[in-house]
């Protein structure tokens, strides 16, 4: 499948990275860590219910003094909701979704309205697929131009 515009996002998005509501920092560090991914989805009885991404660790992290407690759960300063689009989306409708909402990364879903993530994709995934497919276009029109 060529990556266009009007190309789905299950073409780029990976797999997600996911902790337990109940998770202490430590879980969620070594999930991180493991996973370079730059988010985890925290799950309550297997469905999605928050985002915690690198950022908002480094922010409880200067809220408690740079001492963090194994007390600290995922719950406690997780975000929600989570923005999430269907897998059936295209590349158009998840740029707009992240700029509506001011997100650096959207939950990937089956269908509109789930709860199960089944991948994300952030802005920079985002941002090189949408510059790749307009380089396409771009190429294959210079060709009729060019006569």
């Amino acid at each position: 499948m060529s990556l266009t515009i009007k190309s789905q996002i299950d073409a780029i998005m990976v797999k997600p990275a996911m902790v337990d509501e109940n998770d202490s920092m430590s879980i969620i560090a070594k999930v991180l860590l493991q996973t370079n991914k730059g988010c985890v989805f925290v799950t309550s009885i297997g469905e999605v219910v928050g985002i915690i991404t690198e950022r908002d660790i480094l922010r409880l992290l200067l809220k408690e003094g740079c001492m963090l407690s194994e007390e600290i759960e995922a719950q406690d300063f997780m975000v929600k909701p989570v923005i999430s689009i269907p897998k059936t989306a295209t590349l158009a409708e998840a740029d707009d979704l992240m700029a509506q909402t001011n997100v650096n990364r959207l939950a990937v879903v089956e269908k509109e309205g789930s709860l199960v993530v089944v991948g994300f994709l952030d802005s920079e995934m985002l941002n090189v697929s949408l510059k790749t497919a307009v380089l396409k276009t771009y190429k294959k029109r210079q060709k009729y131009i060019q006569k």
